[in-house]
């Protein structure tokens, strides 16, 4: 475990970059959040708007500002003066030891996967997305998104994944459920059915059984795994959903009289709590795990608060040794 942190963060990355991943990067240094910042895609003319304390912390790394959301994935592999391609590069040759990114994800994938190289035994790395739930213990969705399409091996994977994040999260010995329409063993597509075989004969997996969509909140589930497009559409309906409830809350508050605004009085810190726990800022970033290497995908709308977050969220993870635990899991 090393000393200290080496972090790199890709300035270009995110619907509000640079000001929001630059402000995030000085909050997260003032606040210790991090010992050793990169800035990646960072000019040495930056130091005008940092304050000069934290210029001993702050290394700058030129890159292009040249992946975009329109970019293929496997175009970044072309270029090699992206700030994308060059973050995943100096984490294979040994430069970093976490690269955070609000960038494209199929960008931070393909660079992830083939420059700076996957984990051995592990065939598909994954987005692995930390949820809330009942009793405020966290449970973990695999794949978030990286993997459209799987095959039934590859389930095994994902599994190992989700329970080495889950460990890194405090959870000991993780369960395991694949997210299906039903409980039934009968009920699903082949790939779940097959994928449920795979897991139940490896005996390094807790795999518990099929979950429906409804139960992922419930205090018994740890690890959920599905294919990357479902997984992305739970995802993203879950978030969906809890913005929607916020906001006719809010609404129902505004517009319900006194007596609607007395209770909400009363309920504000529960509501405050509420809000909190739907918030994706809290977690900062989400982990392609299986990478060779500490790869954090931060949300492309991160504001700076999401960026300090993750780039503790790297940091905690290089000290804690999460590539390690997936290896020994392994």
């Amino acid at each position: 475990m090393p000393e200290k942190a080496r972090i790199g963060l890709d300035l270009f990355g995110g619907d509000n970059a640079p000001n929001s991943t630059l402000k995030g990067a000085i909050f997260a240094l003032k606040n210790n959040f991090i010992d050793e910042l990169y800035l990646i895609g960072g000019e040495e003319t930056l130091k005008n708007d940092i304050p000069q304390e934290l210029w001993s912390k702050i290394k700058f790394i030129k890159a292009e500002n040249s992946v975009d959301n329109h970019t293929k994935p496997t175009e970044v592999l072309k270029l090699k003066n992206s700030s994308i391609y060059i973050g995943t590069e100096m984490m294979k040759n040994g430069e970093l030891d976490a690269f955070v990114s609000a960038g494209s994800t199929g960008a931070l994938l393909a660079a992830g996967t083939f420059v700076t190289g996957r984990i051995k035994g592990i065939d598909r790395p994954a987005l692995v997305i930390p949820l809330p739930g009942k009793g405020g213990k966290p449970r973990v969705l695999v794949d978030g998104g990286a993997n459209a399409e799987l095959k039934p091996a590859h389930f095994i994977s994902l599994a190992k994944e989700g329970i080495a994040f889950a460990k890194f999260l405090g959870i000991k010995n993780p369960k395991v459920h694949i997210l299906n329409i039903g409980t039934e063993e009968s009920k699903g597509t082949k790939l779940v059915k097959e994928a449920a075989e795979y897991l139940t004969n490896d005996p390094k997996i807790n795999y518990i059984g099929f979950v429906e969509g409804r139960d992922i909140f419930e205090k018994e589930i740890d690890v959920i795994v599905t294919d990357g497009f479902t997984g992305n559409n739970t995802l993203k309906t879950i978030e969906g959903t809890a913005y929607y409830i916020m906001s006719e809350l809010k609404e129902k508050i505004v517009n319900g009289g006194i007596f609607a605004k007395l209770g909400a009085l009363l309920l504000k810190k529960a509501l405050k709590g509420l809000k909190a726990s739907l918030d994706y800022r809290q977690y900062g970033g989400t982990f392609f795990l299986g990478i060779n290497g500490i790869l954090i995908k931060a949300h492309g709308s991160s504001d700076s608060e999401a960026i300090a977050n993750a780039l503790a969220v790297a940091n905690r993870a290089v000290k804690e040794n999460i590539v390690e635990k997936i290896k020994d899991i392994l």
